[in-house]
């Protein structure tokens, strides 16, 4: 069912005999607002929406520290959480009891008539269209995000290789492509973990299942820190006010959002950006270094474009990196990427280049 959440939850615990909803936080102001708004609406309905701690692979509640003394460094946050914290045991999948047809009618009723307005047109199409230069397809359902872990972890042990893979940029296994799974919801960073722990029992524990491990508590670290900071993860000058806000250069950015900035590897990023709505990591800081450091175009402006274009958006850990990179977040460090070096460093044959940017 698509459509106004405060409208459609509601109609859609009245047709289960709902008396309570169940979901994960929200972190940022405009999922608070729209959770608080479900909220009222379902009490209207007399019934209770409940909220639990399940986004993040550490829970909130387990943490040394308050949110609001989340350390201002990543390494400091990994160091006690490592040493003082346990990761729990993901719950069981609850059995759900299969909607009304009366609630199917009106879901599909619904979602068609969303679906048709004439802004979402072009999202449709390119929804239902598979690049022939991907070489990876994302689909939402759990199903598939659990024959992704079967496949990554079992069948190729490629968890075993992940710390040398992880920068790759072209194929499949290079990194484990959870994270549309994990940003949707239908997979828990927990289940990973879980799947982490179990791989290093029953095959092999060495630097790269740590890395998987290590990258999951870096999104935790996001989590929080949207939680810690609210409207200043958003601020032009950063959560620690340490820079000015960069320029608003429309030509430029249209541009770096199209790939047609002149430089091939900032170009084969957004061009792959935008067909496909995946991006590798190492991708994704070189292009957002660029726009941000190179160009001198307002950070957020690139934060926002991610957030429309990705199909693994997930707030905190793209607000927190686009500020990380820009250099106005929690990073002590001030980072600048040379682009063609890095091009040259992890995409010596060209092949990305060429695929995405052409000759």
């Amino acid at each position: 069912m698509r459509g106004d959440p405060a409208e459609c939850i509601p109609a859609l615990a009245a047709d289960l005999h709902a008396r309570t909803v169940h979901t994960a936080p929200c972190p940022a102001f405009d999922e608070l607002r729209e959770s608080q708004a479900v909220s009222r609406a379902l009490a209207a309905d007399g019934a209770e929406l409940h909220v639990h701690d399940e986004t993040t692979m550490i829970a909130a509640g387990d943490l040394p520290f308050s949110i609001g003394e989340l350390p201002d460094v990543f390494s400091n946050f990994r160091r006690r959480v490592e040493r003082e914290c346990r990761v729990r045991a993901p719950l069981p999948v609850p059995a759900i009891r299969g909607a009304s047809d009366g609630t199917r009618a009106l879901a599909a009723a619904r979602s068609d008539a969303t679906l048709a307005a004439p802004d979402l047109a072009e999202a449709r199409a390119a929804a239902a269209a598979h690049d022939s230069r991907s070489s990876f397809g994302s689909h939402g359902a759990r199903a598939r995000g659990l024959a992704r872990i079967e496949q990554w972890f079992w069948a190729d042990d490629c968890v075993a290789r992940y710390k040398e893979t992880r920068d790759g940029l072209v194929g499949a296994d290079f990194s484990s492509r959870l994270s549309p799974w994990l940003s949707l919801g239908t997979v828990s960073p927990r289940e990973v973990a879980a799947e982490i722990r179990r791989y290093e029992s029953e095959r092999t524990a060495n630097e790269s299942t740590y890395w998987l491990f290590f990258e999951l508590l870096w999104r935790d670290y996001f989590h929080f820190w949207v939680r810690r900071w609210q409207g200043r993860a958003f601020n032009a000058r950063g959560v620690l006010g340490r820079t000015p806000c960069g320029a608003p250069d429309r030509d430029a950015f249209a541009a770096w959002c199209d790939g047609a900035t002149g430089e091939r590897f900032v170009d084969a990023g957004m061009r792959e950006l935008r067909a496909t709505g995946q991006l590798s990591n190492r991708a994704r800081q070189n292009v957002a270094s660029w726009l941000a450091r190179t160009a001198g175009i307002d950070w957020r402006w690139g934060a926002a474009w991610f957030e429309s274009q990705l199909i693994d958006f997930d707030v905190g850990p793209n607000w927190g990196n686009w500020q990380y990179v820009a250099g106005v977040g929690n990073d002590p460090r001030n980072r600048v990427f040379d682009v063609r070096g890095q091009a040259e460093r992890y995409d010596r044959d060209g092949a990305y280049r060429e695929r995405w940017a052409g000759g």
